[in-house]
């Protein structure tokens, strides 16, 4: 069972270490989908066609513009 903590008034609660992991492994994966140009998914292999395709169609969803 998770315990209880009391946070005083106007206090931010804490954030847990996990939210920190969460959070850069989003950001790693946003500037994949939106700063990749086809070099990390050339390192890849024969599956980086793929990746590179999903992660393009992935920038358009985003609003980003091709380059």
């Amino acid at each position: 069972m998770a315990a209880i903590t009391v946070v005083p008034e106007g206090a931010a609660p804490p954030i847990p270490r996990a939210g920190f992991a969460l959070l850069a492994l989003a950001v790693a994966v946003l500037w994949l989908v939106v700063f990749e140009g086809g070099l990390v998914s050339q390192a890849i292999g024969q599956a980086g066609s793929f990746f590179h395709e999903l992660f393009h169609d992935g920038r358009h969803l985003l609003g980003v513009p091709c380059d």
